[in-house]
């Protein structure tokens, strides 16, 4: 028996809940929405943007961070759709205010967050606008 077995015969038997380090962030993503045009009756688009990310030294550990931040999340839409809503309301306003007509062609629409477990950080980021062909 070699002395790596032994050494991990030994850890198992002292360390029950022990598992294999497997590196993997916790990354944190802002979906923009965007209006992509008037084609077809108007089409929208969304972009996945890397705000942050956690290096984690395993997959259960990172699971057990998500649930934590997941009130954060939940925090950050919110705030986004707040801050969406006066905005909306100050271009009403001003709209209002000229005599002129709201437009909503080209509203994008509030940004959501949401938190992934994924291997290498940035990996489902998608930073490129789709256009109408």
């Amino acid at each position: 028996m070699s002395d790596e077995s032994i050494f991990l015969q030994a850890w198992n038997e002292i360390i029950e809940d022990s598992e294999v380090a497997q590196e993997c962030y916790l990354s944190l993503y802002e979906n923009v929405s965007y209006y992509g045009g008037p084609e077809e009756g108007g089409w929208w688009g969304y972009l996945q943007i890397l705000q942050k990310y956690c290096k984690c030294s395993s997959y259960a550990q990172a699971e057990m961070l998500m649930e934590k931040l997941r009130d954060h999340c939940k925090e950050l839409t919110e705030a986004a759709k707040k801050a969406d809503g006066n905005d909306c309301l100050r271009h009403m306003h001003r709209a209002y205010q000229r005599g002129e007509d709201v437009n909503d062609d080209g509203y994008d629409g509030p940004s959501t967050y949401y938190m992934i477990i994924e291997s290498m950080p940035g990996q489902h980021q998608n930073t490129t606008r789709s256009h109408y062909e």
